[in-house]
């Protein structure tokens, strides 16, 4: 399978950044690796051989999710595609029936949440490829492996009422609102993510609103309160509020667009003058 990923290089003397997309063949990867021609994977070819193609063939999963949290917090500090790529070669096996969907969930569930943005803006993806990765990944076994210590995600997805609400947040630079797959339970982080999502001050922020079935639910996330929603499982319903006025007058004073990329924490006052909704009230 071919797959392209997506990056930034950092020239090191000039500090200009260039936006670069490759494809690599997963059953050439491991050799992509020892190849190395760019000089941008270090001993990430010998921790695949030595320590993970062993992992991937046992069924001790609780190991397996510690190692590759373990290297995917080593590969981050230099090369944030890794994971994706470890991820992607997985899948490949997964699907020529070398490794089992439990092995898949366990890598896929670390790999979704990894990078500055994610997977979906680490490899270049569509709708439909996403939603099949979720459906093959025992969710039961994703949530195992990125639970927060002390949480129970499994125990909070039985929990969940047969529909429930969830907020996304977007701006007037993005295309895809109510049909995007990353929604939170927390308010805060769909302001933090309407920011985000902004590129210039031209942009508007919002917030998406939605009531959704259990059934739309591809798996939780404890890291931002994430709840993966089905893009192709109608919504119950849902409502646009995209910020106007005195909110987006403040807003637009205290943005700083080139630092889109980063966690955005908005200050007391603004988060009094912008209060969540309750669309279950209407």
């Amino acid at each position: 399978m071919i797959f392209t990923y997506r990056s930034t290089l950092v020239d090191r003397q000039g500090g200009h950044a260039k936006n670069i997309a490759t494809a690599i063949d997963t059953d050439k990867w491991i050799e992509w690796l020892k190849a190395d021609k760019l000089g941008l994977y270090g001993n990430t070819a010998e921790v695949v051989e030595k320590h993970l193609l062993p992992a991937l063939c046992t069924e001790n999963y609780d190991e397996l999710s510690l190692a590759v949290n373990h290297y995917d917090q080593e590969w981050y500090k230099v090369n944030q595609t890794v994971i994706f790529e470890f991820a992607m070669f997985v899948w490949a096996g997964f699907k020529a029936g070398k490794y089992s969907a439990d092995t898949w969930a366990t890598v896929f569930s670390h790999a979704w949440q990894s990078g500055s943005r994610g997977m979906m803006a680490g490899v270049k993806l569509s709708q439909a490829q996403v939603i099949e990765f979720f459906r093959a990944a025992p969710m039961h076994r994703m949530h195992r492996a990125v639970a927060f210590e002390g949480e129970d995600l499994n125990a909070e997805y039985a929990a969940l009422p047969d529909e429930f609400q969830v907020q996304r947040g977007v701006s007037t630079g993005i295309d895809h609102f109510e049909d995007g797959f990353s929604w939170t339970r927390h308010p805060q982080e769909a302001l933090n993510f309407a920011a985000i999502n902004c590129h210039n001050k031209n942009e508007i922020p919002g917030i998406i609103y939605a009531i959704i079935p259990k059934t739309a639910v591809l798996a939780l996330f404890s890291y931002e309160g994430e709840v993966v929603v089905d893009p192709s499982v109608k919504k119950v319903a849902v409502e646009r509020d995209f910020f106007k006025g005195k909110v987006l007058k403040e807003f637009r004073s205290n943005f700083d667009a080139e630092a889109n990329s980063n966690d955005v924490l908005f200050n007391t006052g603004y988060n009094e003058s912008r209060k969540a909704k309750n669309i279950f009230e209407r």
